[in-house]
């Protein structure tokens, strides 16, 4: 079976998020773990912090795409407000401050290239379907919670980690 190629918004995606994960695993792997484990990068938060972050708003979105693709329903909890984000970006601080830095990596190694396969695997049709779970106030598609979670979200932490080089 011939793959058709993909289309602009799809090959931009992966693009940009390939290039904004690449970018924080670059100045990561030139920091001691000292460095990665320090906190005040980000509020509170060290690098290996930020890095637990970005992971779980990975596999919300993992949990969102598939809700997307196979209609089961979501186990992550919704976001009607900037109050739920707050609750889970705090949640997910506390359930992760004690993790080691090792699996702290392992994970955001795995969930960058599952998210990768993920988006490939999408239908071209799905990227400007309307998605109104989460925020339903929101118009918005899901190209842009998909892009809300890779490529410009790390570009955000990306921006932070690197004031703190």
């Amino acid at each position: 079976m011939d793959r058709q190629p993909f289309s602009s918004a799809r090959s931009e995606l992966l693009t940009e998020f390939e290039q904004e994960w690449g970018k924080v695993e670059h100045i990561c792997a030139g920091m001691s773990q000292a460095d990665m484990v320090t906190p005040g990068v980000k509020g509170e938060w060290s690098i290996k912090d930020i890095l637990c972050h970005l992971s779980a708003w990975e596999k919300y979105l993992l949990d969102r795409l598939g809700m997307v693709m196979t209609g089961q329903p979501p186990q992550y909890p919704v976001m009607t407000s900037w109050d739920d984000v707050h609750r889970f970006n705090a949640q997910v601080y506390s359930d992760n401050k004690d993790r080691s830095l090792s699996s702290a990596v392992i994970e955001f190694r795995s969930l960058y290239r599952g998210v990768m396969t993920v988006i490939e695997a999408l239908r071209d049709d799905q990227f400007t379907q309307p998605y109104s779970y989460d925020f339903p106030d929101d118009a918005l598609s899901l190209l842009q919670l998909i892009r809300a979670n890779t490529d410009v979200h790390f570009r955000e932490h990306r921006i932070a980690i690197e004031k703190e080089k």
